[in-house]
């Protein structure tokens, strides 16, 4: 297993992961906000049952991004994300060897597995939720990036 990006563009892949986080908090906003104000509603209901009616029409919550503007920061989050991850996990080492490439090989494979089992752990508790393919190619990136810095950092202690 070859890179080809220098080891400088490790920087600009966390730049990357760091943003699609925040862009896809943006996105999610809305939904944010229905949960705790539906949260809120339950409980101030509870309290003032004479006045439920009112509660609910302070509460009523308007969303700040149509359905388009969500899926484009999430789709935005998520390229960003990807080749954010893609970016750090196949750049060069500071001092490249057989060891990293062998490494980068070994966490690749385990990664693998790890994800299709989690997959298969999502689709046997809940059925009916659909997993799109790139959020599982997504998950499958995270899962190699912890797999390896888990593996360079405390199992084998370099760096």
């Amino acid at each position: 297993m070859k890179t080809y990006f220098p080891y400088q563009l490790k920087y600009v892949g966390v730049l990357f992961v760091f943003i699609a986080i925040v862009l896809s908090c943006i996105g999610n906003v809305d939904e944010f906000m229905r949960g705790l104000l539906a949260g809120r509603n339950d409980f101030e209901t509870s309290i003032l049952n004479e006045e439920a009616t009112k509660v609910d029409q302070t509460l009523a919550y308007q969303p700040y991004f149509s359905e388009k503007e969500k899926d484009n920061y999430l789709k935005i989050s998520l390229i960003l994300s990807l080749s954010g991850f893609i970016l750090y996990l196949f750049s060069k080492e500071k001092s490249e060897d057989e060891f990293y490439q062998q490494l980068r090989a070994k966490c690749l494979t385990q990664a693998l597995l790890v994800t299709w089992l989690f997959t298969g752990l999502i689709y046997w508790i809940r059925p009916t939720y659909q997993l799109n393919g790139f959020y599982i190619l997504q998950l499958h990136l995270i899962f190699f990036t912890i797999i390896y810095v888990y593996n360079k950092k405390w199992k084998f202690g370099t760096e």
